[in-house]
C-alpha cells in the first residue's frame, strides 16, 4: 500500500537539488499520493521579497518535470506548517535545510495529538564549486541551475605564511577556479597543544564577507600514549557554516622536550639549538628527515583530508 507524501517549498528557479528533493517524495510514495505544497505569492511577499518568479511560473516549471511521473499533485499554501501539521500524512520529506522545521512540525501535530510524520531527509546536491545549489545563489549569478560556477571561488586564507599558501594551493587546484587571498590573524598560541592545535586552526578559518571559503592551518603538538607528535591541522570553513577538519602526518618528538615546550619554547627554536640551524620553510620534519618530507606535503595531506567530507555529501551533510 502506497503512502501519503507531503514536500513543500519556494521551488524558485527550479534546480537540481529541488529535482533530487521531488523525486525522492514521489519515491517515497511507493505508488501512493505525493502532495507538493508551493509557496503562493502572497506569502512570499512577506517570507521571501527577492524571489521575483510568480506561483504560476514556478508551478509551470514544476509540472513541466513531473510530467513523467504519476500520483502527484500542487497545492497552494500560505503557511509553511498548517497543511503538514493538520492533514493525514504518512511522510514528510525535507532538505538538510529544512529538517528543523519538520521537526517543529512533528512537534506541532503533537500537541494536537496527531502522529508524527516519518521525517525523510535529502542530502544537498553540490555545485562544481562543492557549495551546496541553492536558488539564492542562482539569483544572485553565482552558479546556473545546475551548479556551474560563474566566477572563481573566493577562499581566504588565515596565514601569510608561503608554504601554507603554497600547500593550499596545491591541495585545491584540482577541484575548482579559485582566487585567494591571505590575511594573517591573530595567533592563539605560539606553541599550541592538544586541543589548542584545533581552536588556532577554526580562528584561522574565518570566513570574510564576500569569500566562499575560510581555511585555517595550525601547527601543534598532540599528545599520546604513544608519545608526542607534532603535526598540521587544518579547517576549511564555507560561507553557508560548513566545518570539516583534516591533519597531515604527525612525527614523533622527544618527551623531554615537552616541558620547555609548554613554558613557551617553540619546536622550531628547540630544534635550532639542537642542529645549530633554523628550521626555515622546509618546517621540523623537513630538517629531521635531512628534507626527504617537506612541510609543504604535510599540509598538503591536511587539506586533502580536509576536502574529503565536501566531496560526500551524502555521508557527511
Amino acid at each position: 500500500m502506497g503512502k501519503r507524501v507531503v514536500v513543500g517549498g519556494t521551488f524558485d528557479h527550479l534546480h537540481v537539488g529541488h529535482e533530487k528533493l521531488l523525486r525522492k517524495a514521489l519515491e517515497q510514495s511507493g505508488g501512493g499520493e505525493t502532495t507538493i505544497g508551493l509557496v503562493s505569492d502572497e506569502m512570499l511577499n512577506r517570507w521571501k521579497p527577492e524571489v521575483q518568479m510568480s506561483y504560476n511560473e514556478r508551478k509551470k516549471a514544476l509540472e513541466k518535470f513531473l510530467a513523467p511521473y504519476e500520483g502527484w499533485s500542487i497545492v497552494e499554501i500560505n503557511d509553511p506548517y498548517a497543511k503538514a501539521v493538520e492533514e493525514d500524512f504518512d511522510c514528510l520529506v525535507v532538505s538538510y535545510e529544512t529538517k528543523k522545521r519538520g521537526e517543529k512540525i512533528n512537534r506541532m501535530r503533537e500537541e494536537r495529538g496527531k502522529k508524527s510524520l516519518e521525517l525523510i531527509e535529502v542530502k544537498p546536491v553540490l555545485a562544481e564549486d562543492l557549495l551546496p545549489v541553492s536558488s539564492s545563489r542562482i539569483r544572485d549569478g553565482e552558479i546556473n541551475e545546475i551548479g556551474k560556477r560563474s566566477t572563481p571561488v573566493k577562499i581566504h586564507l588565515g596565514s601569510e605564511n608561503n608554504v601554507k599558501r603554497e600547500a593550499v594551493k596545491e591541495a585545491l587546484q584540482d577541484y575548482f577556479d579559485f582566487e585567494m587571498d591571505c590575511s594573517k590573524p591573530e595567533v592563539v598560541k605560539e606553541q599550541p597543544f592538544n586541543q589548542e592545535i584545533v581552536q588556532g586552526a577554526r580562528k584561522r578559518a574565518e570566513v570574510p564577507e564576500g569569500y566562499d571559503y575560510g581555511i585555517g592551518v595550525e601547527s601543534g603538538i598532540l599528545e599520546t600514549e604513544g608519545g608526542p607528535f607534532s603535526l598540521e591541522y587544518v579547517v576549511i570553513k564555507d560561507k553557508f557554516d560548513f566545518s570539516s577538519t583534516g591533519q597531515g602526518p604527525g612525527f614523533l618528538i622527544p618527551e623531554e622536550w615537552i616541558g620547555q615546550l609548554k613554558d613557551g619554547v617553540t619546536l622550531a627554536s628547540r630544534l635550532k639549538i639542537v642542529f645549530g640551524e633554523k628550521v626555515g620553510d622546509i618546517g621540523a620534519i623537513g630538517l629531521l628527515t635531512r628534507g626527504r618530507v617537506k612541510r609543504k606535503d604535510c599540509i598538503k595531506t591536511a587539506c586533502l583530508s580536509a576536502m574529503i567530507p565536501r566531496l560526500n555529501a551524502e555521508i557527511y551533510y
